[in-house]
């Protein structure tokens, strides 16, 4: 068996926008970080974001659900596979 090694290799464009996201939002916020599903199918990437603090709302009820948080915005970025336009609204 032969395995040739791609030159290139990395996130597509939406992957890698999505998850830089994510990154520079757990550095600029003021209050906690969501992802609205997990933010790409790499659980070594989630499960560091999660050491980071990111939580996944797992669906349109978590979301919904979210507590106040008084004075703190909370942010919550849509996965890089997108969500129905009612999650938007």
């Amino acid at each position: 068996m032969e395995i040739t090694v791609a030159k290139n290799a990395g996130f597509c464009f939406g992957v890698k926008h999505a998850v830089d996201t994510v990154y520079q939002e757990i550095g600029q916020a003021n209050g906690p970080v969501y992802t609205y599903g997990p933010i790409i199918h790499n659980d070594e990437v989630v499960n560091e974001l999660a050491a980071k603090g990111v939580r996944i709302l797992a669906d349109f009820d978590a979301l919904k659900a979210l507590p106040a948080q008084g004075d703190k915005p909370v942010s919550v970025i849509i996965r890089s596979h997108g969500a129905p336009r009612f999650v938007h609204d």
